[in-house]
């Protein structure tokens, strides 16, 4: 096995009692999962989710469409989601109950830590014209505009999460997760009309963690 980057790739040798396809088909399964959920935004244990969480990141960096709100709504969904797998999927109001008293919920959240992280991978794919930023996922340029709406309201949600009341932190994670959630089954909805779109491997009807 070899590591370049963020990404594996094995050097196969078939075992005479051992069918070749079979190897080459367990060891792509490792493969695609793991650099999936690389590219997601973290490196997760692929033993740690099921089917479902890896055709939500597949869908999610491609879908098209998304409103400035929720870029940064989405990044609070994933936080929970990835969370609430590894818990071993427990009652919704228990996953987000550990996500708002992790330290993380401070460092990362509160400080507008992960939501910079984003507005700052966007300004490293400038245009060629310099007018706005080109996202290759999801094959969509944002504009300067954009980029200035989005560190507007960066503000504006973390505003929000700033409290060390967990009531209001819980209210207030439980709040954009249903602002995203009603936003992609939306999308989705849209997306399973669509003939040329069916069979595809990250479309799918539901989100992993229903938020109600």
């Amino acid at each position: 096995m070899k590591k370049r980057g963020n990404y594996i790739f094995f050097q196969i040798t078939a075992d005479k009692n051992l069918s070749l396809f079979y190897l080459i088909y367990i060891l792509n399964f490792v493969i695609v999962t793991y650099n999936l959920l690389v590219e997601g935004g973290a490196c997760y244990l692929v033993t740690k989710h099921g089917i479902e969480i890896r055709r939500y990141l597949a869908w999610r960096k491609k879908v098209r469409g998304k409103t400035i709100p929720i870029r940064l709504h989405e990044i609070i969904y994933v936080g929970l989601v990835m969370l609430w797998s590894k818990m071993g999927k427990p009652p919704l109001n228990r996953a987000i109950h550990e996500y708002i008293v992790r330290k993380q919920y401070k460092e990362e959240l509160m400080s507008g830590d992960l939501f910079q992280k984003l507005i700052s991978e966007i300004k490293e794919t400038p245009c060629e014209d310099k007018t706005g930023y080109y996202l290759a996922n999801s094959r969509e340029t944002l504009s300067q505009k954009d980029l200035e709406q989005l560190s507007k309201e960066k503000e504006l949600i973390v505003q929000e999460l700033v409290t060390n009341n967990k009531i209001e932190r819980y209210q207030t994670i439980f709040k954009f997760c249903e602002f995203y959630q009603t936003w992609a089954l939306a999308k989705k909805s849209v997306q399973a009309e669509d003939i040329t779109r069916q069979g595809n491997f990250e479309i799918h009807s539901e989100l992993p963690l229903k938020i109600k």
